[in-house]
C-alpha cells in the first residue's frame, strides 16, 4: 500500500460519532480564529490579526486544559499563543505615538500626509536628513554643485530654488 492510499483508505473509520458538541469555549476560540482571518494590512490590520489569534490559542489552551485534558494540544496552542503576544508586541512598539517638532509636523501634514504616508515610514525619511532645520537668508547657498557631498535627503519647504 503506498503512502496516498494509506492516507485516503488505510486510516480506522470512526464507527461511532460523539453525540454531544465540544464546550462553548472551543467554539469561542473558532470565533476569534475565524475574526483573525478577517483581518487587514498594514500596522494596525496586524494587531487585529495577532490580537484575535491570540484569543483563539488562548480559548484553545483552556480548551485542551479543562476539557480534552491533551497536552501536545495544550503546548502547540501555548507556544502559538507566546508568538502572537511577542507580535502584539512588537507592533505596538512599532505603532507607538511619533511627533515631530512644529516644521516636520507642518511638512508632513502639507506634503507627506496628503500622499498616504505613514507617520513611522515619514519617521525613517526624516531620519536620512538628520532631522535638522536650516533657515537660509536671501541670496545665501545652501549647495554648490560639484563641492557640496550629497549624502542626504533635502526638501525645500518654502521659498525658491
Amino acid at each position: 500500500m503506498s503512502f496516498w492510499e494509506s492516507l485516503v483508505t488505510g486510516h480506522p473509520v470512526c464507527t461511532s460519532w460523539k453525540q454531544e458538541a465540544e464546550g462553548s469555549i472551543y467554539h469561542l476560540a473558532s470565533i476569534f480564529f475565524v475574526l483573525g482571518c478577517m483581518g487587514g494590512s498594514g500596522f494596525s490590520g496586524l494587531l487585529y490579526v495577532y490580537i484575535f489569534f491570540a484569543l483563539s490559542f488562548l480559548c484553545t489552551c483552556i480548551w485542551a486544559w479543562l476539557d480534552v485534558c491533551a497536552a501536545d494540544v495544550f503546548s502547540w496552542n501555548f507556544i502559538l499563543l507566546v508568538i502572537c503576544i511577542v507580535q502584539i508586541i512588537h507592533l505596538a512598539y512599532q505603532l507607538r505615538s511619533v511627533t515631530f517638532d512644529k516644521e516636520f509636523q507642518d511638512v508632513y501634514t502639507s506634503v507627506f500626509q496628503p500622499l498616504g504616508i505613514s507617520l513611522t515610514v515619514f519617521r525613517k525619511i526624516i531620519s536620512y536628513c538628520n532631522a535638522e532645520v536650516i533657515t537660509l537668508e536671501r541670496d545665501h547657498c545652501y549647495a554648490i554643485q560639484g563641492k557640496t557631498p550629497i549624502d542626504k535627503l533635502s526638501l525645500l519647504v518654502s521659498g525658491r530654488l
